[in-house]
């Protein structure tokens, strides 16, 4: 997941190309919120052995409820997703903060908090 995140990080910082800030644009704090639970979303299924066409089922359907709990939907996260990939420093520290709650969902849990 890394991986793929700093290849589409390499990418859209060098094409030197700005997008307008959207009118329906998400704060960082709300796309933190949200890429916290959509990663939690995915480490949940990652856990279940079902057949995939099963699986997407369920993460199709898990998403909208997703979409539905942050007030927001697919077209508003990908617009503002695109935003904040053409600025690096911004999306860099949005994923920090993403590492670092995730950092410590996990210690609290290996804990037994």
């Amino acid at each position: 997941m890394k991986k793929y995140f700093l290849v589409l990080l390499v990418v859209f910082s060098c094409s030197g190309e700005k997008l307008e800030k959207p009118a329906n644009l998400m704060t960082r704090e709300q796309m933190v919120a949200f890429l916290i639970d959509s990663h939690l979303l995915e480490g949940n299924l990652q856990t279940i052995k079902i057949h995939r066409d099963s699986l997407a089922v369920i993460f199709n359907e898990r998403e909208r409820d997703l979409y539905e709990k942050h007030q927001i939907d697919s077209g508003q996260f990908m617009q503002s997703y695109q935003y904040y990939l053409h600025r690096v420093d911004e999306l860099s520290e949005i994923y920090d903060a993403v590492i670092d709650s995730l950092s410590l969902k996990e210690k609290m849990l290996n804990s037994g908090q």
